[in-house]
């Protein structure tokens, strides 16, 4: 009760009720006086207004402000406010779904989830997670092509440089390496991918954020995969196996468009043969970057650079 509101058109009736479980014999009588009261007048209107086939009553439902009902941690709230609560408290006030509905969606939850696994027992056999429909929803919407991409390559060359600490080798360049770790996209698509391409599911569409889990394990296979080549400084050093690794998760990055939410893109596109053009361009631009310009190419090219770097020594 303490944290229960009470609710109802007469605003008088409310304040007797709450001062009936307070226990306060002086308010309670003078609610009680209040109400009676009101009933009467009520009453009178309504022998006037023969025609009127309902009592007017206020339009102010409230339990009643501490300084006007006498009453102690009571606050008065109004009729609009507590609307707008109770839709904050179901989904935004979004409609039940129905139990033929409820399986619908738990069908395409299950779906989603049992592709999700597919693409990422393809690295890793013993995955297993299980997804959930994403009630909650994104103020920055949702990305169509997963935002990480953009500074992903760059955050594995932070980590090599680091974990050398080349950075203090005597004749280190950062602007070579900023260079060679910025993402080689043109600058539209890359706002496209930032800004543009995005998408705002509403409270009552179905959603599941897949790709961040299934982008998530890629983007570590790759990671460690371009690491295990960018180790061993001297290129000539990395292995045949080590080498197909990068090519084997970038070709399924690729193929698998794993860094695309397939919601999102469905939802950004809607039947629309321009932005459908416009998806495919960003994609094979996308593609390229992974397997040509920040592929095992790249991995080589890195180490022709610091390779030196560690003959000249601090």
């Amino acid at each position: 009760m303490d944290i229960v509101p009470v609710i109802g058109t007469v605003k008088e009736a409310v304040e007797l009720v709450l001062a009936l479980y307070e226990g306060n014999k002086a308010v309670i009588k003078e609610k009680e006086k209040a109400t009676e009261n009101f009933v009467k007048e009520s009453l009178k209107k309504q022998l006037k207004a023969k025609h009127v086939k309902k009592l007017t009553l206020p339009d102010k439902p409230a339990a009643a402000a501490d300084e006007v009902s006498g009453l102690r941690n009571v606050r008065e709230v109004r009729k609009e406010m507590i609307i707008e609560y109770m839709g904050k408290g179901s989904k935004r006030g979004t409609k039940p779904l129905t139990p033929a509905q409820q399986k619908e969606r738990q069908k395409r939850v299950e779906a989603i989830n049992k592709d999700m696994l597919e693409k990422i027992h393809i690295l890793d056999k013993n995955f297993n997670q299980e997804l959930k429909e994403q009630l909650e929803r994104s103020q920055r919407g949702e990305h169509v092509f997963n935002n990480g991409i953009l500074t992903f390559h760059f955050s594995v060359l932070t980590e090599f440089i680091q974990s050398y600490h080349i950075d203090n080798l005597r004749g280190y360049s950062q602007q070579t390496m900023d260079t060679l770790g910025r993402h080689t996209l043109t600058q539209n698509t890359a706002e496209d991918i930032q800004t543009n391409m995005v998408v705002h599911f509403g409270e009552d569409e179905f959603y599941v954020n897949a790709n961040a889990v299934v982008y998530g394990e890629y983007c570590r296979a790759l990671r460690g995969a371009l690491l295990d080549v960018l180790r061993h400084i001297n290129a000539d050093d990395v292995t045949e196996e080590e080498r197909q690794r990068v090519n084997f998760v970038v070709d399924n990055m690729n193929n698998l468009e794993i860094y695309v939410d397939q919601l999102a893109k469905v939802k950004w596109i809607a039947s629309n043969a321009n932005r459908q053009a416009r998806f495919e361009q960003v994609r094979q631009e996308v593609a390229n970057m992974y397997k040509t310009d920040r592929g095992l190419d790249w991995c080589i090219r890195v180490l022709r650079e610091v390779a030196p770097l560690f003959e000249h020594g601090h």
